[in-house]
């Protein structure tokens, strides 16, 4: 069975009800024009599980909440964000061929819940097909696309899966990149990037801004225990960068944006595996 890693806490391996939280240090905008400080709660939920001769079919629940200190032009102060998805998810895996193939969809709605409409709705998904190249390695093609705020995006996806000992595990599966090392059983130390951000509709402020978009991405160092058959726990700790945020009226006009300046942050995950 081909080893994964999850060391963002993305829900990559087993299934797993997961509570991560975040720590981020202030985002300096450029110029010194303002910053942003956020502390991110997200929580993933398998609901139902059928499986199928070679195939997997699967639902879930996934929630982030973000309390966003906005000190910028756009008077919004602290402001609450919401995302809450529905996650659809199908997988093929035969052992009698080298071909493989996964799915996802994710529709949802990315808001502060103040005022809910189309531009609120969201959706991702990825189409991968692979092909088990040995025993140590797995490579992936396919297609990752996404829609918020009124705007498709189409993105083609590649990624392998690499074991090279029974130790190490290195793997570029859309959307992170990681590297796991397991020296001893139940710990594992890990090197990963993968994006943060989202965008989501607002409606709470006297600020004209009606939409938010911001961008980046994490790297982190990461520790996981092991304890016992079902319970892990996790840390992370690193750096946010290449990060940009745009501020949007009700009809999707740029009223400002910015470029934001790197900072560390800090994660903890606690999960219960099937």
């Amino acid at each position: 069975k081909r080893q994964l890693i999850d060391p963002a806490a993305l829900g990559f391996g087993s299934p797993a009800f997961t509570l991560d939280t975040t720590f981020q240090d202030s985002l300096s905008l450029e110029n010194g024009s303002g910053d942003i400080n956020l502390f991110e709660v997200r929580a993933l939920i398998p609901a139902l599980k059928w499986k199928h001769d070679s195939w997997l079919f699967a639902a879930g629940l996934n929630y982030t909440g973000i309390e966003a200190d906005f000190n910028t032009s756009a008077n919004l102060g602290t402001t609450h964000l919401h995302d809450l998805a529905i996650q659809l998810v199908a997988a093929y895996n035969n052992p009698n061929t080298p071909w493989w193939a996964l799915g996802f969809l994710t529709p949802g709605i990315a808001s502060d819940f103040s005022s809910v409409t189309s531009d609120a709705l969201t959706a991702t998904s990825l189409a991968l097909v692979g092909y088990r190249w040995n025993d140590q390695l797995d490579l992936a093609a396919g297609v990752f696309a996404s829609w918020s705020l009124g705007e498709a995006t189409v993105l083609p996806a590649l990624g392998f899966i690499w074991n090279p000992s029974s130790q190490w595990t290195i793997q570029a599966t859309p959307p992170i990149v990681a590297i796991g090392w397991k020296p001893i059983p139940n710990w594992t130390f890990g090197l990963v990037a993968y994006p943060a951000g989202g965008t989501w509709e607002i409606g709470n402020s006297s600020d004209p801004t009606r939409q938010i978009d911001l961008s980046l991405w994490r790297a982190a160092l990461s520790i996981e225990r092991r304890l016992g058959p079902h319970w892990r726990i996790s840390a992370r700790s690193g750096l946010a960068f290449a990060g940009d945020i745009e501020f949007r009226d009700s009809s999707a006009r740029v009223l400002s944006s910015s470029n934001l300046d790197s900072a560390p942050f800090a994660a903890l995950a606690l999960k219960w595996a099937f």
